[in-house]
């Protein structure tokens, strides 16, 4: 098993990949976090009031600068989704995964030994996605002389569960590309999802006022999971999340299921 592991973990590193994914989001991070972090204390045009102003005295602000990746339309989901996917369906389009099958055959130690290597790679690129958050957040944070919150138990919290975020994002386009094996449709598919589909929903549920039913949309459980006070420093009424650990645990059940119900057909399926 051992060695397996050790196998998966090298492809990923015998491809520019993981270099160029990596760099891209490393830029992509500290340019949202620096952006986000230019609104701190900026009123809105036309008056908006003090009300939806990000306050510069509250905690809840440096969490949705630092996790504003995360919260601006999901856009940073789409590094560990695109990752996850990647890994998986480059096995199908170049029919390596044939070889890799042959050389273990008990399939279950190949699909253990991806989501081994998936939670390790995924762990350090999201260690990095929260370096690049950090620098970008704190430094426009500090030039307008705003404090930077890095020594806020709660601002602690979301960069430790930003972590956890970006890994289960990883596993969902990991069972997601087990499922619809061609890379490209798997691709255009999960970026569809994560940016129409959950528009749509939050649209739909919004108009219908099922707020309930919003909870249990990906992008709604990671913002969840991440922002835990009011970035205006208001009390913001009751919060439209579940707590954070149960959005992490909601959120890390659908990773859950899609993986184990993507290994069950990918280890059933024949090999070409």
């Amino acid at each position: 098993m051992v060695g397996a592991i050790r196998s998966e973990i090298r492809k990923i590193f015998t491809t520019r990949l993981w270099w160029g994914l990596g760099l891209g989001m490393f830029v992509l991070s500290a340019l949202i976090s620096l952006g986000f972090g230019a609104l701190v204390g900026v009123e809105p045009q036309g008056g908006g009031g003090e009300g939806d102003t990000i306050s510069a005295s509250s905690p809840g602000a440096a969490q949705f600068v630092y996790s504003a990746g995360f919260l601006a339309a999901s856009i940073a989901a789409l590094f560990p989704l695109s990752l996850g996917i990647l890994l998986i369906t480059q096995e199908f389009r170049h029919k390596t995964f044939t070889a890799t099958v042959l050389s273990t055959p008990q399939r279950w130690k190949v699909l253990v030994s991806k989501i081994v290597a998936i939670l390790a790679i995924s762990a350090v690129y999201a260690v990095i996605y929260d370096i690049a958050a950090v620098l970008g957040g704190a430094s426009i944070l500090s030039i307008k002389g705003h404090d930077t919150f890095l020594g806020n138990s709660e601002v602690q919290q979301t960069l430790l569960v930003m972590l956890l975020a970006f890994v289960v994002w990883a596993l969902l386009g990991f069972g997601f590309g087990m499922l619809v094996r061609n890379q490209i449709a798997a691709v255009l598919v999960g970026v569809g999802v994560t940016f129409l589909l959950q528009l749509v929903l939050n649209i739909m549920f919004g108009i219908l006022g099922w707020e309930t039913a919003s909870k249990f949309v990906p992008g709604n459980l990671t913002a969840g999971m991440l922002v835990t006070s009011d970035p205006t420093g208001g009390t913001g009424g009751d919060s439209p999340y579940f707590s954070w650990w149960v959005c992490a645990l909601i959120l890390t059940g659908y990773a859950a299921v899609l993986s184990v119900v993507g290994s069950i057909l990918t280890a059933r399926r024949d090999i070409s």
